[in-house]
C-alpha cells in the first residue's frame, strides 16, 4: 500500500463495526466465497478483481486492523461531526 504521512492509500479501515473478530473473518471469507463463484463459472477477469479485493480484506481486516484499545487507531469521522 502506498503509506504517506502514516495514512493508507484509501484511509483508515478501522470502524466500529468491524471491531468483531468474527465479523472481519466473515467478510474475507465472503471474498474468497465470490473469488470462488466467479472462477466456477469461468470469469478469468473477475476472479483477479474479486480475488484482489479479498488479498486486500485479508490484509487490512485480518492482519493490519488495529483494535478499539491501540492507541495509533484512526478512524473516519461521523457525517454528523463534519462541519459544513
Amino acid at each position: 500500500m502506498t503509506q504517506k504521512e502514516g495514512k493508507t492509500l484509501f484511509g483508515p479501515v478501522e470502524h466500529p463495526w468491524f471491531d468483531p473478530l468474527w465479523r472481519r473473518i466473515l467478510l474475507v471469507a465472503f471474498c474468497f466465497g465470490w473469488t470462488g463463484v466467479e472462477y466456477y463459472f469461468g470469469n478469468t477477469t473477475w476472479v483477479y478483481i474479486v480475488g484482489a479485493i479479498a488479498l486486500f480484506a485479508a490484509y487490512a481486516y485480518l492482519y493490519a486492523y488495529k483494535g478499539p484499545d491501540d492507541p495509533s487507531r484512526e478512524t473516519r469521522p461521523r457525517m454528523e461531526d463534519d462541519e459544513g
